[in-house]
Order: structure tokens, then C-alpha cells, then sequence
């Protein structure tokens, strides 16, 4: 999935503070049950985020982790028995920390694609997105061709970055280190046009009203999950196995709800989680 730009109401200090801060979250249970797991920390769950993955996870105003993954991962931990500390980094650095054994898992969205798949494992799927391309509410771009010779920016190792790579060859493209930062150069006139996760572009919209629109949207090819190192196959499938409890018993949905209000389930989900496309189905909810 999508990495997604910081609210306008946290300061540097808020983000100085994320960045120099590791958080933990205390298990319910005794943490020596976990320490066969193989993780770098035995009983302890390392999960790298970003600064910039808004709803999903982002500093508040004291620069703790909060978000869907903050608060599915807090659960998941104390259902396996074990602590789990927030470490914040970048997608750039936190996938080879993540193979070197530095951390035990990525909590962010990513999207689980064939090169990223030799080097780390997935979780199973979480969300399944759109890449939207944000350009200036004055901008007349409204398809790729539109942005032919122009600069295009996305996150450094995002699908968006991957998106662009792909399919938007004759742009420039600009490899920014977290969304926010990128969107500040397309409103400083350094950028012609922003590549950002569909997740994101409500917040951002909220934050610069009236100053940005949408050029174009294309569907991602593959679900979003978190990456975990490739040795924990052990981890991996107790992680796996509490995510599908929560899953099916209505936790992650109504975890989604609370974090994107205005944002229906993606049905293409529901090939994951037919559980979720029939709570779904119960609540009367609009579909996409």
C-alpha cells in the first residue's frame, strides 16, 4: 500500500520526537512464549514505520506511532504473547534493515510485488489501493501524456515510485523522501505533479484545500501487506494466523472504518477475506 504524508498540525518537534523515539507496546501475555520466533529482540516484536503513513501510521502531536497498523499491531502482539517497539525510519532504509535482521517487521503498506519478494516476506493482504496523480488546482494535465518532459515526484521505493517508473517513462521522475515532502515541492513550483496512494490524497486535500486536484488515477496491480523479515516463517505464520482471527471476527473492519470513514472497503479485497465482503454485505455498505 502507500506511504502517506504527515498532518499539518504536527510541528517539527512532533516529528523530531517520532524520529528519535521508539515506542512500546506491552503483551498480554508472558513474552518469553514468543522467543522461538527468531526475533531480533527475543519476546519483542521490531516493527520499522515511517513518518509519513497517515492513517495507517503517523506521530501524533507528542510524536508516538498511532494509526490502523499501530493499533492492529498492538492487538496482534498481545493476542501472540509478545511486546512490540516502534522504530521509525524510511521504506529507503527500512527493507534492508529489515533483511540485515535490524527489524522484524515493516508496518507500512506496501505493495507485495515479485522484486521486493526476493528479499522480504508479506504479511497477508491489508488494503488494495489506487495511485492518483496530484498535480496543481491550475494544472490542464489530465492523463500521462499531459506530463511528457514534465517533473513528476514520488516517494523513494513506493508502488508509487514503481508506478511512475513504469508506466510514466517520459516524465521526470523525482524521488522524494516521504510524501509530505514531496507534496511541499509540488506547491513550491519544483514539481509538476505528485504520484500518491489513494489513502492519501483525501488527508492532503484536507490540508491544502483548494490548492491541488487530481490528474489521473490508475489501479494498483496488487494488494498492499507489511513485510517481514524472510526468516521468521515461524512469525510469519502466527501473525498471519491472529490477523485472520481478527479478520473474521469484524476487528479489522472495523479498524478500516475508523480510519477511513469516507472510504469504502476495496472489493478486490474480498478474494482475501470473503469473512469481510460478508460483514460487508450485513451493514448495507456502498461498494466502489
Amino acid at each position: 500500500m502507500n506511504r502517506i504524508p504527515l498532518r499539518r498540525a504536527l510541528g517539527a518537534l512532533g516529528l523530531a520526537a517520532l524520529t528519535a523515539a521508539s515506542v512500546t507496546a506491552c503483551g498480554g501475555g508472558d513474552s518469553a512464549a514468543g522467543d522461538d520466533f527468531g526475533l531480533a529482540q527475543p519476546g519483542t516484536i521490531t516493527a520499522a514505520v515511517t513518518a509519513g503513513d497517515y492513517p495507517f501510521v503517523s506521530p501524533d502531536a507528542s510524536g508516538k506511532p498511532v494509526g490502523l497498523l499501530v493499533d492492529l499491531n498492538n492487538l496482534i502482539a498481545d493476542r501472540m504473547h509478545l511486546k512490540i517497539v516502534y522504530k521509525t525510519t524510511t521504506v529507503q532504509a527500512g527493507l534492508p534493515g529489515l533483511t540485515s535482521g535490524q527489524y522484524d517487521l515493516m508496518s507500512v503498506g506496501l505493495v507485495a510485488s515479485d522484486e521486493r519478494k526476493k528479499s522480504v516476506a508479506f504479511t497477508k493482504a491489508i488494503f488494495w489501493g489506487q495511485n492518483v496523480v496530484v498535480v496543481p488546482a491550475s494544472s490542464t494535465a489530465k492523463s500521462i501524456p499531459d506530463l511528457a518532459g514534465k517533473r513528476v515526484g514520488a516517494g523513494a521505493n513506493s508502488t508509487q515510485e514503481d508506478f511512475a517508473k513504469k508506466k510514466m517513462t517520459t516524465s521526470q521522475l523525482v524521488s522524494e523522501a516521504t510524501d509530505g515532502a514531496g507534496v511541499n515541492q509540488l506547491l513550491a513550483g519544483n514539481l509538476d505533479a505528485m504520484v500518491l496512494g489513494s489513502t492519501h490524497v483525501g488527508q492532503i486535500f484536507t490540508e491544502h484545500p483548494g490548492k491541488l486536484k487530481v490528474a489521473l488515477t490508475s489501479p494498483q496491480d496488487q494488494p498492499g501487506a507489511e513485510a517481514v523479515n524472510k526468516k521468521l516463517t515461524k512469525f510469519l505464520d502466527a501473525y498471519n494466523t491472529e490477523l485472520t482471527a481478527l479478520a473474521n471476527d469484524g476487528t479489522f473492519l472495523k479498524l478500516y472504518q475508523k480510519y477511513f470513514p469516507n472510504l469504502p472497503y476495496p472489493t478486490q479485497m474480498y478474494q482475501f477475506w470473503p469473512s469481510i465482503q460478508q460483514q460487508i454485505e450485513k451493514q448495507g455498505k456502498p461498494t466502489p
